[in-house]
């Protein structure tokens, strides 16, 4: 056996919070499904011996329905392992099934019980000594948890598994008969645990072994359509059942994931108007007061700490002018201006892992299951929406969690329509110019507007390419808890970094490049302030501009900044920053915007355009590192669909708010469509509605009978 240690364990039992103890990490936990969507690896040493903890994904059994559980399982199936399983004390009824399973397997684990406090406080206590004694397993509970008695107990390790009574009552030998030597050799496992997984009719191990037509024909007679997976699964629980019995000193009758407080969260009046005043109020804290007043704060610091100081050391060296132009209108225009934005995007994150760790966005998911799945989602997209507000990037991979491929595929393909944290410079400076105070209901109608074009799309791909399968949807609710500030600081560290990270890599390259593609010509001459010389930028934007005439968006500024803008998000406003020529300042989002209201700068708005601008660049493309993350997860041929989509429909929709907003006679032929589209509609669902046949096949408009 190698010195991998494996963490197993359904979700939300702790098994990232074990990885962190162990090797010193801050990987990122949370109190919902999903958050481990592939395996995690580190290693530590003890007492001189390296040992390599893997956290795998979540399951609550050795059957996927999952792409993350298939991780889990592939990983048992392949490595020779110590495993690590991980129990919630609260279910530890459910949570001993995957024990069970692991145990047919051949496996050892050492069974760690977290939440024991938690029982023990509502009158429930285990006897774990006689749970050790009875399963030949070590058991740990994790208030008395130091890494010494992980390791002590892994050195020591019972390597004997118990044999499993229930196994008796299965044609385990006749199953195994059918197989070959080779066949039987594949997995690093208990020949049995092959034979109960082929009676449960498990495709992924079928494909594994590879079954020969003969042998499937052998398997079908063994089996003569029984249900097994029924019937195994009965056994399992009654054993499971037993064993509680035998191991409970103090009973105490315990409703798992039921709470007072969801008559109020889960109540079919007040659900979702209170889920639509917390997102208010959080907009409100991060977009208008609190956020706003830090910002302003930071950028007042930037400027006169960093900003003023290099433009003045420039001066008094006597630098070249375009030295000091690339320094004080490119490099910290535009990154000293997007710094600014990090409490604003520290709110957006502390309030997220505060729904997150508080158990809040399980009961989010079980909300919407309905409503989304009228669009072709899962409740579970909830989770992905939800993270989108902050990066989109991230939030991709927590699509894993879904059961159904083409709903998964649906949901990361919609994210990018969300308001992420890397929009929130476009929405304060443009918004801030010229929507006031007002800019705030500006700002969520773009959440809203996100939202709502996602779920059209979804319900389009829906009834035409992706049409989601037999509906599935499994989840549990964890306990309501008191949210773990360190583990908010981790996340908003780790947000935080990863933004400057982005703002000292990527942005800063492709300040100095937009800086000097705005201030050189193609033949490389510096262009003073006055000079008739046209930019490398001003050429590309003019001949990409007319594309965007149609939608107002025809400013060859306006332009550029969206096409660096796929690169990152936060560049649209830096670009524009550099372009105009709007130096960092204490007062930096006030000048860019005042320049945009001011028709002698390159780029300029009406209320009209700046509106456009700011839902363009809510739905025209996800940035570079979103689209990577797509391939990855959804394949190429989505990630292209996703990317073309986005455009069309961004483009789509600006174009009618723009004619229609000019009175053009194409608005007027648009509104006209819009009108018929809209009465053929209302005719076509009057009809479904008046000639409805109920269950049984009847008439339903002329019967009696109230069904």
């Amino acid at each position: 056996m190698n010195s991998d240690i494996v963490l197993i364990g359904n979700p939300n039992v702790g098994k990232t919070t074990l990885f962190n103890f162990l090797t010193k990490s801050f990987e990122h936990t949370g109190n919902w499904h999903g958050v481990t969507v592939d395996k995690k690896e580190k290693k530590f040493e003890y007492e001189g011996k390296a040992y390599n903890v893997v956290d795998v994904p979540g399951l609550y059994s050795l059957t996927s329905f999952s792409f993350e559980e298939q991780v889990s399982i592939d990983y048992l199936l392949k490595n020779d392992s110590y495993i690590i399983n991980i129990c919630d004390a609260n279910v530890l009824n459910r949570n001993l099934y995957l024990t069970l399973q692991l145990l047919e397997m051949g496996k050892s684990p050492i069974l760690v019980i977290n939440f024991d406090k938690e029982i023990k406080k509502k009158g429930l206590v285990y006897d774990y000594d006689a749970l050790s004694k009875k399963l030949n397993l070590d058991v740990v509970t994790h208030d008395k948890l130091l890494k010494s008695k992980i390791i002590d107990k892994i050195k020591n390790l019972k390597q004997t598994p118990i044999r499993l009574e229930y196994l008796s009552y299965l044609p385990i030998s006749n199953v195994l008969s059918i197989l070959t030597t080779k066949q039987l050799s594949m997995l690093n496992v208990k020949k049995e645990f092959i034979a109960i997984k082929l009676l449960e009719k498990d495709e992924n191990l079928k494909k594994l072994l590879n079954l020969t037509p003969e042998q499937e024909k052998a398997l079908d007679k063994i089996v003569l359509n029984k249900d097994y997976l029924t019937l195994i699964a009965k056994l399992r629980y009654e054993y499971i059942d037993r064993l509680i019995k035998s191991i409970t000193v103090k009973d105490a009758k315990l409703t798992y994931g039921k709470f007072k407080i969801d008559k109020l969260i889960l109540n079919k009046f007040f659900a979702v108007p209170l889920f639509f005043l917390i997102l208010f109020s959080i907009f409100f804290l991060t977009f208008s007061s609190v956020g706003a007043f830090l910002s302003e704060g930071l950028n007042y610091l930037i400027d006169n700490f960093i900003g003023v100081p290099i433009t003045n050391l420039l001066i008094k060296i006597n630098a070249p002018a375009w030295i000091i132009g690339l320094f004080s209108n490119g490099i910290i225009a535009g990154v000293g201006g997007l710094l600014s934005f990090i409490p604003q995007i520290v709110l957006l994150f502390l309030f997220l892992s505060l729904l997150e760790e508080s158990g809040y966005l399980s009961r989010l998911a079980f909300l919407f299951e309905d409503l989304f799945y009228r669009f072709g989602l899962s409740g579970k997209s909830i989770f992905t929406i939800l993270m989108s507000f902050g990066c989109t990037t991230s939030a991709v991979l927590t699509s894993r969690n879904i059961e159904d491929k083409n709903t998964k595929i649906k949901t990361a393909m919609i994210s990018p329509y969300m308001s992420c944290s890397a929009k929130l410079p476009i929405y304060a400076v443009i918004g801030g110019a010229f929507f006031g105070k007002g800019n705030i209901l500006i700002i969520i109608s773009m959440y809203i507007l996100g939202v709502i074009v996602g779920l059209i799309i979804s319900n389009i791909l829906s009834k035409t390419i992706l049409k989601s399968n037999e509906r599935s949807f499994i989840l549990e609710f964890p306990p309501y808890r008191k949210p773990s500030f360190k583990q908010i600081f981790i996340v908003i560290v780790q947000n935080c970094k990863a933004f400057i990270i982005k703002v000292a890599t990527i942005l800063l390259s492709f300040s100095v490049i937009v800086w000097i593609l705005q201030n050189f010509t193609f033949r490389f001459e510096y262009i003073p302030t006055g000079n008739s010389g046209v930019s490398m930028l001003q050429t590309i934007g003019e001949y990409l501009s007319i594309v965007f005439r149609p939608i107002g968006l025809d400013n060859w500024g306006i332009v550029v900044s969206l096409i660096v803008g796929i690169m990152a998000k936060e560049m649209v406003v830096g670009t524009m920053a550099i372009i105009n020529k709007i130096p960092n300042s204490t007062n930096f989002n006030l000048d860019l915007g005042l320049s945009f209201i001011t028709s002698g700068f390159v780029i300029s708005f009406s209320p009209l355009t700046a509106f456009i601008m700011i839902v363009f660049s809510l739905l025209y493309m996800p940035c570079i590192s979103t689209i990577a993350v797509l391939k990855k997860e959804i394949g190429l041929k989505y990630t292209i669909l996703t990317c073309l989509l986005q455009f069309v429909v961004a483009y789509l929709i600006c174009f009618i708010i723009y004619q229609i907003a000019v009175g053009s006679i194409l608005a007027k032929i648009l509104i006209s469509l819009l009108v018929i589209v809209a009465i053929v509609f209302l005719f076509v669902l009057s009809k479904k509605i008046t000639n409805k046949k109920s269950i049984c096949g009847f008439d339903c408009k002329n019967c009696k009978k109230h069904c």
